[in-house]
């Protein structure tokens, strides 16, 4: 384990990437992005805010750790229940309330190469899966 403790693995069409839980910053909402692993789902391309893609999850939670985000922040969307993973140049959209709560540290180019794959192929082409790292 890192310096602050949890990590998961994204597996995005047969590549991982490494996000490690930013539990000081964002206590609450790591503990219930932890509380749902392992899960698997569909993953969607932003149309306006650039480069991201996000996927739901059955939680909903209050804003922490709300500040200006960027490539290899993972963020939780409580308006639309969704986890944001930002990769590239982004434009927030509604204001860019989000809890930022992960950071990828490992394999940021699968994540970039999902995202632009994701966006030619279309909405719900493709999932995401989440696993507790060991």
């Amino acid at each position: 384990m890192g310096t602050q403790g949890r990590w998961a693995i994204l597996h995005l069409n047969g590549e991982k990437a490494k996000m490690m839980l930013l539990e000081k910053e964002a206590p609450k909402t790591c503990n219930a992005f932890w509380s749902l692993l392992p899960l698997e789902s569909y993953a969607f391309h932003a149309k306006f805010a650039g480069d991201e893609f996000f996927f739901m999850i059955p939680k909903i939670l209050e804003l922490e750790n709300v500040k200006e985000f960027s490539a290899g922040d993972v963020a939780y969307y409580p308006l639309r229940q969704t986890v944001c993973i930002f990769y590239g140049k982004i434009k927030p959209f509604g204001g860019g309330r989000v809890s930022v709560f992960a950071k990828i540290t490992e394999n940021l180019e699968a994540v970039q190469k999902f995202g632009e794959k994701l966006k030619a192929a279309g909405p719900g082409s493709m999932k995401v899966k989440v696993e507790k790292g060991e």
